[in-house]
Protein backbone atom coordinates (compact mmCIF):
# COMPACT_ATOMS: atom_id res chain seq x y z
CA UNK A 1 0.00 0.00 0.00
CA UNK A 2 1.40 3.48 -0.49
CA UNK A 3 1.64 5.67 1.84
CA UNK A 4 0.19 9.05 0.68
CA UNK A 5 2.09 11.55 2.75
CA UNK A 6 5.59 9.45 2.54
CA UNK A 7 8.70 11.75 2.70
CA UNK A 8 11.56 10.67 0.45
CA UNK A 9 14.85 12.33 1.50
CA UNK A 10 16.80 14.21 -1.92
CA UNK A 11 19.20 11.44 -1.91
CA UNK A 12 16.62 8.97 -2.46
CA UNK A 13 14.60 10.69 -5.08
CA UNK A 14 17.77 11.67 -6.92
CA UNK A 15 18.47 7.86 -7.23
CA UNK A 16 15.02 7.73 -8.28
CA UNK A 17 14.92 10.30 -10.93
CA UNK A 18 18.50 7.88 -12.17
CA UNK A 19 16.54 4.60 -12.51
CA UNK A 20 13.69 6.50 -14.26
CA UNK A 21 15.67 8.34 -16.55
CA UNK A 22 17.92 5.65 -17.52
CA UNK A 23 15.05 2.14 -17.17
CA UNK A 24 17.87 0.58 -19.59
CA UNK A 25 20.45 0.74 -17.36
CA UNK A 26 21.15 -2.47 -14.34
CA UNK A 27 20.03 -1.41 -10.93
CA UNK A 28 23.77 -2.35 -10.04
CA UNK A 29 25.18 0.56 -12.09
CA UNK A 30 22.93 2.71 -10.09
CA UNK A 31 24.70 1.40 -7.05
CA UNK A 32 28.10 1.81 -8.10
CA UNK A 33 27.63 5.53 -9.38
CA UNK A 34 25.42 6.72 -5.87
CA UNK A 35 28.46 4.92 -3.99
CA UNK A 36 30.86 6.96 -5.41
CA UNK A 37 28.51 10.33 -5.80
CA UNK A 38 27.55 9.63 -1.72
CA UNK A 39 30.64 8.32 -0.67
CA UNK A 40 28.12 5.87 1.08
CA UNK A 41 28.74 1.68 1.29
CA UNK A 42 26.91 -0.39 -1.19
CA UNK A 43 24.64 -1.76 1.50
CA UNK A 44 23.72 1.72 2.59
CA UNK A 45 23.21 2.57 -1.53
CA UNK A 46 20.90 -0.56 -1.73
CA UNK A 47 18.51 0.76 0.72
CA UNK A 48 18.34 3.99 -0.82
CA UNK A 49 18.09 2.48 -4.26
CA UNK A 50 14.37 -0.30 -2.76
CA UNK A 51 13.42 3.11 -1.54
CA UNK A 52 14.38 4.66 -4.85
CA UNK A 53 11.86 1.56 -6.72
CA UNK A 54 8.96 2.40 -4.40
CA UNK A 55 9.25 6.26 -4.93
CA UNK A 56 9.07 5.33 -8.78
CA UNK A 57 5.94 3.09 -8.55
CA UNK A 58 4.45 5.83 -6.78
CA UNK A 59 5.40 8.24 -9.52
CA UNK A 60 4.02 5.90 -12.41
CA UNK A 61 0.91 5.51 -10.41
CA UNK A 62 0.59 9.50 -10.08
CA UNK A 63 1.26 10.05 -13.41
CA UNK A 64 -1.49 7.18 -14.97
CA UNK A 65 -4.17 9.11 -12.53
CA UNK A 66 -3.23 11.86 -14.01
CA UNK A 67 -3.24 10.71 -17.80
CA UNK A 68 -6.57 8.45 -16.91
CA UNK A 69 -8.50 11.71 -15.48
CA UNK A 70 -7.09 14.01 -18.39
CA UNK A 71 -8.77 11.55 -20.81
CA UNK A 72 -11.58 11.34 -19.03
CA UNK A 73 -12.32 15.07 -18.83
CA UNK A 74 -11.24 15.39 -22.52
CA UNK A 75 -14.22 12.42 -23.22
CA UNK A 76 -16.78 14.13 -20.79
CA UNK A 77 -15.91 17.67 -22.66
CA UNK A 78 -16.36 15.80 -26.06
CA UNK A 79 -19.65 14.29 -25.06
CA UNK A 80 -21.13 17.25 -23.68
CA UNK A 81 -20.14 19.22 -26.98
CA UNK A 82 -21.77 16.69 -28.98
CA UNK A 83 -25.34 17.41 -27.09
CA UNK A 84 -27.53 20.09 -28.08
CA UNK A 85 -27.99 22.31 -25.19
CA UNK A 86 -31.83 24.15 -24.28
CA UNK A 87 -30.86 27.34 -25.36
CA UNK A 88 -29.59 25.55 -29.34
CA UNK A 89 -32.90 24.07 -29.24
CA UNK A 90 -34.89 26.77 -28.98
CA UNK A 91 -32.69 28.70 -31.58
CA UNK A 92 -33.52 25.90 -34.03
CA UNK A 93 -36.75 25.54 -33.50
CA UNK A 94 -37.31 29.33 -33.91
CA UNK A 95 -35.34 29.41 -37.06
CA UNK A 96 -37.84 26.70 -38.01
CA UNK A 97 -40.87 28.24 -37.13
CA UNK A 98 -39.84 31.54 -38.48
CA UNK A 99 -39.43 29.48 -41.98
CA UNK A 100 -35.54 30.29 -42.44
CA UNK A 101 -34.22 28.41 -45.37
CA UNK A 102 -30.82 26.46 -43.93
CA UNK A 103 -28.02 24.61 -46.12
CA UNK A 104 -27.34 21.00 -45.69
CA UNK A 105 -24.73 20.19 -47.27
CA UNK A 106 -25.10 21.23 -50.88
CA UNK A 107 -28.98 21.82 -50.93
CA UNK A 108 -31.19 24.01 -48.88
CA UNK A 109 -33.74 23.36 -47.12
CA UNK A 110 -36.61 25.59 -46.57
CA UNK A 111 -39.21 24.26 -43.45
CA UNK A 112 -42.77 23.39 -44.76
CA UNK A 113 -46.15 24.83 -43.48
CA UNK A 114 -46.28 21.14 -41.50
CA UNK A 115 -42.96 21.65 -40.49
CA UNK A 116 -43.07 25.28 -39.06
CA UNK A 117 -46.87 24.34 -36.84
CA UNK A 118 -44.65 21.78 -35.10
CA UNK A 119 -41.69 23.57 -34.10
CA UNK A 120 -44.21 25.90 -32.78
CA UNK A 121 -45.80 23.41 -31.04
CA UNK A 122 -42.80 22.23 -29.75
CA UNK A 123 -41.45 25.61 -28.88
CA UNK A 124 -44.60 26.28 -26.88
CA UNK A 125 -44.46 22.54 -24.46
CA UNK A 126 -40.14 23.74 -24.17
CA UNK A 127 -41.38 27.43 -23.27
CA UNK A 128 -44.34 26.77 -21.01
CA UNK A 129 -46.84 28.30 -23.23
CA UNK A 130 -49.60 25.68 -23.16
CA UNK A 131 -51.23 25.13 -19.76
CA UNK A 132 -52.56 21.86 -18.70
CA UNK A 133 -56.28 22.11 -17.82
CA UNK A 134 -57.14 21.64 -13.75
CA UNK A 135 -60.62 20.03 -13.45
CA UNK A 136 -62.02 22.36 -10.33
CA UNK A 137 -64.77 19.84 -9.67
CA UNK A 138 -65.51 17.04 -7.68
CA UNK A 139 -66.73 14.14 -9.96
CA UNK A 140 -68.21 16.62 -12.02
CA UNK A 141 -69.93 18.35 -9.63
CA UNK A 142 -69.48 22.25 -8.84
CA UNK A 143 -67.43 22.61 -5.83
CA UNK A 144 -69.52 24.29 -3.09
CA UNK A 145 -68.64 27.57 -2.23
CA UNK A 146 -71.55 28.98 -0.24
CA UNK A 147 -70.34 30.41 3.00
CA UNK A 148 -72.34 30.68 5.84
CA UNK A 149 -71.97 33.72 8.46
CA UNK A 150 -73.64 33.62 12.02
CA UNK A 151 -74.18 36.66 13.93
CA UNK A 152 -73.65 36.76 17.36
CA UNK A 153 -74.67 40.09 19.28
CA UNK A 154 -72.93 40.80 22.29
CA UNK A 155 -74.94 42.19 24.98
CA UNK A 156 -73.59 45.03 27.23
Amino acid sequence: MIEKNKIYSKKVIEIADFIYKYPDKKISVAVSVFCKKFQKTERTIWSYVTEAQKYNKERLIREESKREKAQDDAKIKSLKSAILTRNESLETLSNIAKGNARKVSEEVIIPTDGDRIRAIQQLSKMQGWETEKIDVTTKGDAINTAVKVTIVEKKV
